[in-house]
């Protein structure tokens, strides 16, 4: 470097915000980890696993937290690939001619998402139903309705806001749930005994591979969540999207040292935030497995279809009174209202910005604003369609696990060894070095495509 550039970059103010390291600052900026958390508790964690805690006790659960750390990895290399380039995958997928087939394949998934939406859609439906008995049919309706007004504002900040608030709340709720049926230790012990599960009727599986794999998939960031994770660390403008979002054009290779030293640090701010995620949805998932496991496999209580919520319900109140029933409910509602709400966000800023690549926007006169809310009422009639033709929510919820978990597993390894030959070339500095993450990542994605591709057959 010469006398002159290396005065040049003393002199130059750094381009991209500082990191927020410290615990104060990074707690302001949980916004995100908080939406995809809030976005991801529900289906798999309020619907799964307490059938799982139904039909097989305590036994298997040490399975929860072995999945929900590893499958944090794949989502991590996805979105550090946008804070540390500026570009989402889905825009460098469209660039580079020979991953074009990953950006249909990305847009195609939020279709096939929608039939996890559809499920999710009746199990909200049934359980707030059962608190305020007016029909399935009508709550559901209801419930599409306002997660499209709030989605339509087409705010960030609203979003985070509401799923914070419903993270809190549900948060809050099954924690109370969980004390009043806390299980020995001998039923504590028998948790971390592994042991392979078998078939389980209330999710329509037939083996335990089945039964794994649905775990696996449903456990933890799905399709939607991970698609929506992407946009959410974007609009909060973390690391190089800051200078994207306002439409700054910077190389890599003119970063200045201190501007390195930044990504470096916004790198770590997701890495924390995918940790924090992790934690949250171990913990409920735990809590919620136990609950089930203390009163409908106690009871001797199979569940199928739109019975599990009732019938854990019914428990509550036998044992505690109507109390302890209504914060069940609550605890369930919340949860599942909150995993409609960021794939919809999500589905309707990636078809946005595919809309753009394609060139809709220089042929028609049409802004991003109006193709968002377009493509959200698109996303919010398909869920009804598959829920009210099929009337099948777990059929549907496993159904789109399996179709979509390839898609996922392929989002979860291709961003690292794209990012690693376009660091290595802009800027080796920023390459992926964590390489026990790398493997993890890589282990996560092959389980995911290998696991729902057994789950299909």
């Amino acid at each position: 470097m010469t006398t002159t550039n290396y005065s040049q970059e003393l002199n130059q103010k750094p381009r991209i915000s500082k990191p927020p390291l410290s615990p104060k600052e990074f707690l302001k900026y949980l916004g995100p980890a908080f939406i995809f958390t809030a976005s991801q508790i529900g289906g798999g964690e309020f619907i799964t696993v307490p059938l799982l805690g139904a039909y097989l006790g305590m036994v298997g659960l040490y399975l929860v937290p072995i999945i929900a750390f590893t499958k944090i990895f794949g989502q991590y290399y996805l979105v550090q690939y946008g804070v540390t380039t500026g570009k989402t995958f889905l825009h460098t997928s469209w660039e580079k001619k020979p991953l074009r087939w990953i950006f249909f394949l990305l847009m195609g998934g939020c279709l096939l998402h929608s039939i996890m939406l559809a499920g999710l859609l009746g199990q909200t439906g049934g359980t707030i139903n059962y608190l305020l008995p007016i029909g399935k049919e009508l709550w559901i309706i209801i419930i599409i309705i306002i997660a499209f007004i709030i989605v339509f504002t087409r705010s960030y900040k609203l979003l985070e806001k509401t799923s914070t608030i419903l993270l809190t709340i549900f948060l809050t709720l099954i924690v109370i749930v969980a004390i009043l049926f806390w299980p020995s230790i001998d039923d504590w012990a028998s948790a971390f005994i592994p042991q392979f599960p078998g078939g389980i009727a209330g999710l329509e599986t037939t083996s335990g591979i089945e039964t794994i794999a649905v775990l696996f998939v449903v456990l933890g960031a799905g399709f939607g969540p991970t698609i929506a994770y992407i946009w959410f660390a974007k609009d909060k403008k973390m690391g190089m999207y800051e200078l994207s979002e306002n439409d700054e054009e910077v190389n890599l290779s003119d970063l200045t040292a201190e501007e390195i030293t930044r990504l470096k640090g916004w790198k770590k701010v997701i890495l924390y935030q995918n940790i924090v995620s992790a934690t949250i949805l171990i913990v409920f998932s735990m809590l919620i497995w136990v609950a089930s496991a203390q009163t409908l496999h106690k009871e001797g209580l199979t569940p199928v279809g739109w019975e599990l919520i009732p019938q854990m319900v019914s428990i509550f109140t036998t044992t505690y009174g109507e109390w302890s029933g209504i914060l069940f409910i609550l605890s369930g509602a919340f949860a599942l209202f909150s995993s409609i709400m960021g794939p919809l966000y999500g589905f309707s800023r990636l078809w946005e910005e595919s809309f753009e690549k394609i060139g809709i926007y220089r042929r028609f006169n049409i802004t991003k604003e109006n193709v968002f809310r377009i493509v959200l009422i698109l996303f919010t009639l398909l869920p009804l369609i598959f829920i009210f033709l099929v009337q099948r929510p777990m059929w549907l919820f496993s159904l789109s696990g399996m179709l979509t978990g390839p898609i996922l597993g392929i989002l979860y390894i291709a961003p690292i060894i794209v990012a690693y030959y376009e660091l290595k070339k802009e800027n080796p500095e920023l390459i992926p070095k964590r390489y026990w993450a790398i493997a993890l990542a890589c282990f996560s994605g092959i389980m995911m495509f290998i696991l729902s591709l057994m789950g299909l057959g």
